[in-house]
């Protein structure tokens, strides 16, 4: 199969003079994935016009479905280089188009800058250590949720997080897997106080994306409901105290 790549880059974050497309094309089998392609790419940099360049700087850590190190844009959505195969996007007409992720800080061509996701945790300081393995025993149910890659494709795809405010998807569901697990008890009040915030669980609007595009299929949007009943609950007994 032979299928061309247009892939959007530049040298780096300041170097906006440098950004522009450039089309490559590869001969794989369509259940080759669009990692693969860049791998064959970065092997031969030659643009479909034969022109040699330089390699496309790219992230793919594990190349075993695991990391999410390689997510990016396919044709605008939202995808993991190593799990998507070029038969299940291949247009019909024209080139694959590959983008970085546009909410993240760019550093190069596909790589992105994805650790303000850290930044966002409403953990409010708490440490599972070797507390981890007691907390899924006791509530294996929610604590196994936690199994996010911080890909940053829930951030991207979410539309609330397009103002910048909302903390994003990832945060509140860590935020409630923390609140429901014995080794996050202590700071369950202030965290659930940070979550009250503007930018916290408030200001999710319910557009469901989130659970659409994580490639672990963390049920997302699930910790979230979970999380505005503690909120509703904690602010309940607010104004009993009153």
């Amino acid at each position: 199969m032979s299928v061309e790549l247009q892939i959007l880059r530049q040298d780096g974050p300041e170097l906006l003079a440098t950004r522009r497309h450039e089309t490559f094309r590869v001969d794989l089998a369509p259940s080759a994935s669009i990692a693969a392609a860049l791998y064959r790419i970065a092997e031969e940099p030659k643009t479909a016009d034969g022109r040699d360049v330089s390699p496309v700087a790219f992230e793919s850590a594990c190349r075993g479905h695991g990391c999410g190190a390689c997510t990016l844009l396919v044709g605008g959505h939202v995808r993991s280089a190593c799990r998507t195969t070029l038969a299940s996007v291949s247009p019909k007409r024209g080139p694959i188009a590959l983008a970085p992720l546009a909410k993240f800080p760019l550093v190069r061509d596909l790589i992105v800058d994805r650790s303000g996701l850290r930044d966002r945790r409403l953990h409010a300081g708490a440490e599972l250590g070797s507390e981890l393995p007691e907390a899924l025993g006791e509530t294996h149910a929610r604590a196994t949720t936690d199994r996010c890659t911080e890909c940053g494709a829930c951030y991207e795809a979410c539309p609330e997080t397009q103002r910048g405010r909302f903390v994003g998807p990832a945060a509140l569901h860590e935020a409630f897997v923390l609140t429901s697990i014995r080794a996050g008890r202590a700071d369950r009040d202030q965290r659930l106080e940070r979550t009250m915030r503007d930018g916290g669980v408030a200001d999710c609007g319910k557009a469901r994306v989130c659970i659409e595009v994580c490639p672990e299929e963390i049920p997302i949007f699930d910790s979230i409901l979970g999380l505005e009943r503690e909120t509703t609950r904690r602010w309940l007994r607010t104004l009993l105290r009153r």
